[in-house]
């Protein structure tokens, strides 16, 4: 048996947050399969392996270790610039969902998520928002 496999099976269902219970009630692969699998007692067949592959969004590849790299195929390509995606925002509020959603979704690295939020602060900075009572640039307060 694979071992390889169970253990691939077993982190990509993790970082899902699920439940064996709960990938029972996605896909009808019963929890004690799925469980063998995992321990590596037995091997999921091509369609079983679709289908984890698939509810966990990662590639077969990744789950029979051909690769190190989880994310599938499809979302390779459809990966988005970080940094347009970022500065497309329209507010520091937003810009730092979509970082968190980058974050969880493609688990950017420390240095990219500092780079982002660094990104975002300077384009919608509260320092470069006049705040209540401040003064326009160029004009002087109008004394009371």
């Amino acid at each position: 048996m694979n071992y390889l496999v169970g253990k691939r099976l077993r982190m990509a269902r993790k970082a899902k947050c699920l439940t064996q219970v709960q990938v029972k009630s996605f896909t009808n692969i019963h929890n004690k399969t799925l469980s063998g699998y995992e321990k590596g007692v037995s091997e999921p067949g091509l369609d079983t392996l679709k289908t984890l592959a698939n509810l966990y969004e990662t590639s077969i590849d990744y789950l029979v270790g051909n690769t190190d790299d989880p994310a599938p195929p499809h979302l390779k390509q459809q990966k988005p610039s970080f940094e347009e995606y970022v500065l497309a925002a329209p507010t520091l509020g937003a810009a730092a969902s979509r970082i968190a959603e980058l974050r969880s979704r493609y688990n950017i690295d420390k240095e990219t998520f500092i780079r982002l939020s660094e990104m975002a602060y300077d384009q919608h900075g509260l320092s470069r928002t006049p705040g209540p009572g401040a003064a326009s640039p160029g004009k002087t307060p109008r004394k009371k």
